[in-house]
C-alpha cells in the first residue's frame, strides 16, 4: 500500500516552462487525502520557492528542500540541518578555484556573488524566491545548506567525477545537468524521508518516489519503487525501478493518478 509520494521538481515534476498540468493536481491531491497518502515536493531548491508552486494548497503539503537538509510541513519546520563552519569554508575555496557562477543556499536566502552578474541572478531567481546579492561570499552570516556551482553541460561529467575523487569527505553529486551540488557527507533526499518515516510511522516500503538528477538518486534507492522521466541523468536511470514518460508530457502526475486510482 502507499503511504506516501515523493517527488522531484525540475525536469520531474515540471515541465520546461516550470509549471505543470493544475487540473490534474488537483484530482490527485483529492485522490491522496481521501486516502491518507502524503505528498512530499523533494527538491533541491529552496523552500519558499517550492511553496510558490502550490500557492493555495502550499500548507496541505511536506517538503524536503535543499536536498534533504530541511524537513516542513506547511510552514511548520520540522526539521534542518546545516553545514559547519569547516565545511562551509571548504566548499567556498573550492567554488573560488573555478571561474563558474555559485548559489549558495541558507535558511535566510540564497546567495550569488555580484561578479556572476544580472543574467545569473535572474536564472537563479527562478530557483529560488528569497535571493540575495554579496560582493564576497566571506560575507554571507547564515546557517548554510548546499553550495551550487553551475557549469556548462559538456563540463559537469568530468568535473563532477574530479571533485567527487577529491573531496571524498564531501557529498558532491550533480543537481541537474548543468550544476553541480556540495553538501555535507551522508546529505540527500533520503535523509528527509527517512526523518519522515520515523515521525509518520511509514516504511520505505510503503513510499515511492520520482526523479531526475543525481541528487535523486538516495532518494530513488530508499523508496520502495522509483521512477525516473524519460531525459533522466544516467545515474537516476541506473538507480531507479522504471523509466516513465517526460516531464512535458506530464508523465509524473499521470503515473501518480494511475498508482491512485488502483
Amino acid at each position: 500500500m502507499i503511504k506516501l509520494i515523493a517527488t522531484d521538481m525540475d525536469g520531474t515534476w515540471l515541465n520546461d516552462h516550470q509549471d505543470y498540468d493544475r487540473e490534474l493536481y488537483q484530482k490527485e491531491l483529492t485522490l491522496m487525502q481521501e486516502k491518507d497518502v502524503k505528498f512530499v515536493i523533494a527538491s533541491g531548491n529552496q523552500f519558499e520557492n517550492l511553496r510558490t508552486r502550490f500557492s493555495k494548497t502550499a500548507d496541505d503539503l511536506y517538503y524536503v528542500a535543499e536536498n534533504g537538509v530541511l524537513v516542513v510541513k506547511g510552514r511548520q519546520v520540522l526539521h534542518v540541518e546545516s553545514l559547519s563552519d569547516q565545511e562551509v569554508q571548504k566548499m567556498f575555496k573550492i567554488a573560488s578555484s573555478y571561474s563558474y557562477p555559485v548559489v549558495v543556499a541558507g535558511l535566510a536566502s540564497a546567495y550569488i556573488r555580484e561578479q556572476d552578474g544580472t543574467k545569473y541572478y535572474n536564472e537563479m531567481k527562478k530557483y529560488f524566491e528569497k535571493l540575495t546579492v554579496v560582493k564576497s561570499l566571506s560575507e554571507i552570516k547564515d546557517k548554510i545548506f548546499k553550495i551550487s556551482l553551475t557549469v556548462p553541460v559538456d563540463v559537469m561529467p568530468e568535473l563532477l567525477a574530479k571533485l567527487v575523487k577529491k573531496y571524498p569527505e564531501l557529498t558532491i553529486v550533480s543537481g541537474a545537468a548543468d550544476s553541480i551540488d556540495m553538501q555535507q557527507k551522508g546529505m540527500n533526499k533520503a535523509k528527509g524521508l527517512e526523518y519522515l518515516a520515523q515521525r509518520l510511522g511509514i516504511k520505505p516500503n510503503e513510499m515511492i518516489a520520482f526523479g531526475d538528477s543525481g541528487n535523486d538518486v538516495g532518494m530513488l534507492e530508499y523508496v520502495g519503487h522509483s521512477y525516473v522521466t524519460r531525459y533522466a541523468l544516467p545515474e537516476a536511470k541506473r538507480a531507479s525501478d522504471q523509466i516513465i514518460g517526460s516531464n512535458n508530457e506530464s508523465a509524473v502526475q499521470k503515473e501518480i493518478l494511475k498508482l491512485l486510482q488502483n
